[in-house]
């Protein structure tokens, strides 16, 4: 039984259990998806095996209006459309605020945006004024999707509570608990018996050091405070437990609802106010770390880690936290590797940061995917030096067979076509495409572990361009992705090959990854939070963007190859570019030939877009036309747009017959008036 739907080309093919399917098949990818409601495909669907594409029976027999007038937007109409109408092919919906590819309700003139579960809720929808926000809020009673943003009371998930919503406001994220909205205004509490205090939607205005008084934590979110004494306390803590028993410990916790300052046996960081006690194992620790998991997984270290209170008498002398590089107090709890050949250890609080650590990791998830690559099939091999190697290979990212040159000159004009960097030898290779890989590329591992990142990643083929989230760089080619529903990580290969310590030869020391850095890197005056820094507490930082530049550069018009060169020196009248003649920053890297005495901007040698595929088309919205990636060596017109010249990467309408800059395609609609 065939469906023709028109959100896809191709007729669907009726699947009365995909799960079975897929297990006849020996589906290796995490699973299939409905490309309407974006849930897991598990029973009866319609789908098309060629592209990948599903539909739940249910969500393709839905009876959707073309165009509905919806009590969430009473401005305009929604128009059904078929995929996203934005560049980066994902829409945010305005209600879960879940980021979506396929069906959506949409207001052009709004940006406005449903899902179609979202567009199909049934309530009254009753708009209702509240304090804590400056628009109405509209209550959901009931939503058949997890919602995955907090709450602006308690700060926690809304998940799949009663709860309010603001659609007036752009960021889309205000949400509210019912039982949050309905908390009393006026309380009073044993833990400041002097005066009543008053609930708070807006925090006060106080130092950054002022916190709840029971957890410490800085806190946005309601707060009971009384305005006399400075005395803040968050609903959660307002009525903390007596007594908590968990799975974690073997003996039940006590609260001791005195302030005191004591050390955390758990975690070994200070606490200042009313802890838990186990009496039996005299143990004093935070309310926070008393659920503790013993055996946490995260992706910087190849073993699970156990926590330990207790001394470790396999561990080296030296006590360094692997993550932070700060030393362990041996007297307190932390994450270590039990495997005697590790010797891996972590802090608590490093080791469970969130950025770091997902709760949720289910161990079982390990696949296979980090032992084999995505080369299918071997077609010959050749006996060198006594190794075995594969001369003519089946790769899955290529139609054709690859041809391995091992050695000999190669053209400075070929890219590869994994990692986007010019091509050395040894390499595979389609001559008929002009398909090429590094030897290296063509055996990475089908899935990795990478430290920026705290799920296992997918090795997938960029057909798009992509923005890798480690060095904020536009990319072709291959690239390692989250298959985690709702985390949308990437990072290409040349910054997934960075491991969490490293060695640049613009510093003496080594590096680490740290994930909330806070500073400018030294290389190009950047700040961005996942970024390197010195293990010895030099205020050195180096972000992906600066590691991963090229040593060697070429330019056009010099002979020589320029250096990437880290210090300007002190002369002010040499920090100019010698190719845009506009000056450089003192302390910026710059590329230099020592024979020629010339020096250039990183942008003047690499150019904007150093690793998009020329040749590659794009479709740029609102412009009409496709746009090209090409690049200009010689002829260097103008940009259409801003005027100035297009020297290196740039996009092309050939019908149009104008050129312009990456930046500047956006403006393209008003020089055709298209």
């Amino acid at each position: 039984m065939d469906l023709k739907h028109f959100s896809h080309d191709h007729p669907l093919v009726f699947i009365q259990d995909w799960s079975r399917a897929s297990e006849e098949e020996e589906e290796e990818e995490e699973g299939a998806f409905c490309f309407a409601c974006e849930e897991r495909v598990e029973g009866p669907c319609y789908c098309c095996s060629g592209c990948k594409f599903f539909l739940h029976k249910t969500c393709a027999e839905l009876e959707l209006s073309p165009e509905v007038s919806h009590p969430f937007h009473p401005p305009h109409p929604l128009i059904l459309l078929p995929k996203s109408p934005y560049i980066s092919g994902q829409h945010g919906c305005d209600l879960c605020c879940g980021s979506f590819s396929g069906l959506v309700y949409h207001c052009a003139s709004c940006k406005f945006d449903l899902d179609i579960n979202c567009a199909s809720i049934v309530g009254n929808f009753d708009k209702v004024e509240h304090p804590a926000h400056e628009h109405p809020l509209i209550l959901i009673e009931k939503h058949n999707r997890i919602i995955r943003c907090n709450c602006l009371g308690c700060m926690k998930e809304i998940s799949s509570s009663p709860f309010y919503k603001c659609l007036d406001c752009k960021s889309r994220k205000v949400y509210l608990h019912k039982e949050c909205a309905e908390l009393p205004l006026e309380i009073n509490n044993f833990h400041h018996r002097r005066h009543p205090l008053t609930l708070l939607h807006n925090r006060p205005i106080h130092s950054e050091s002022c916190s709840c008084y029971l957890c410490k934590k800085q806190w946005k979110g309601f707060v009971y405070y009384c305005n006399v004494c400075e005395f803040g306390l968050t609903p959660e803590d307002v009525s903390p437990l007596p007594e908590i028993t968990t799975v974690n410990h073997e003996h039940p916790w006590t609260l001791l609802s005195r302030p005191m300052s004591f050390i955390c046996d758990f975690c070994g960081t200070d606490g200042c106010r009313t802890p838990y006690l186990c009496t039996t194992c005299n143990f004093i620790v935070h309310k926070s770390c008393i659920s503790l998991p013993r055996i946490i997984t995260i992706m910087r270290h190849h073993h699970r880690l156990s926590h330990s209170y207790l001394f470790l008498k396999n561990q080296s002398e030296e006590w360094e936290c692997k993550i932070c590089h700060q030393e362990v107090n041996k007297e307190y709890g932390r994450y270590y590797c039990p495997d005697s050949e590790c010797n891996y250890i972590a802090h608590v609080n490093c080791a469970t940061d969130r950025s770091i650590w997902d709760p949720k990791f289910n161990e079982d998830e390990r696949s296979e995917g980090e032992s084999i690559n995505w080369i299918t099939d071997v077609i010959q091999t050749k006996c060198l030096k006594g190794d075995e190697i594969a001369t003519e290979i089946k790769h899955a990212f290529h139609d054709h067979n690859l041809t391995l040159t091992f050695s000999g000159e190669v053209k400075d004009d070929i890219n590869c076509d994994g990692c986007m960097r010019p091509i050395s030898t040894p390499f595979y290779g389609c001559e008929q495409c002009r398909f090429f890989l590094h030897r290296n590329c063509a055996e990475l591992p089908r899935e990795k572990r990478h430290p920026s990142h705290k799920h296992l990643l997918a090795l997938t083929k960029n057909d798009e361009f992509l923005y890798c989230y480690a060095c904020d760089r536009l990319h072709h080619g291959f690239n390692y992705k989250c298959n985690k529903r709702g985390c949308y990580f990437k990072i290409d290969i040349q910054c997934s090959l960075l491991s969490d310590i490293f060695k640049h030869p613009s510093h003496k020391h080594q590096l680490f990854l740290d994930h909330n850095c806070h500073g400018d890197c030294s290389g190009c005056n950047n700040r961005r939070l996942l970024a390197y820094k010195c293990t010895q507490g030099c205020e050195f930082i180096l972000d992906f963007e600066c590691l991963t530049l090229p040593q060697i550069a070429w330019y056009k018009y010099d002979i020589h190859p320029l250096t990437l060169t880290y210090d300007s020196g002190s002369d002010p009248d040499q920090f100019y570019c010698d190719i845009c003649e506009e000056e450089r920053h003192p302390y910026k890297w710059f590329y230099y030939c020592a024979d020629c005495d010339n020096a250039a901007h990183l942008e003047c040698i690499l150019g904007d877009l150093p690793f998009i595929k020329l040749g590659r088309t794009r479709q740029s919205y609102p412009h009409s036309h496709p746009l090209t990636f090409v690049k200009n060596i010689w002829n260097c017109p103008p940009c259409n747009v801003c005027k100035k010249l297009c020297n290196g990467q740039a996009l092309q309408c050939t019908e149009c017959n104008l050129i312009c800059h990456w930046e500047c395609q956006w403006n393209l609609p008003e020089l055709n008036g298209v």
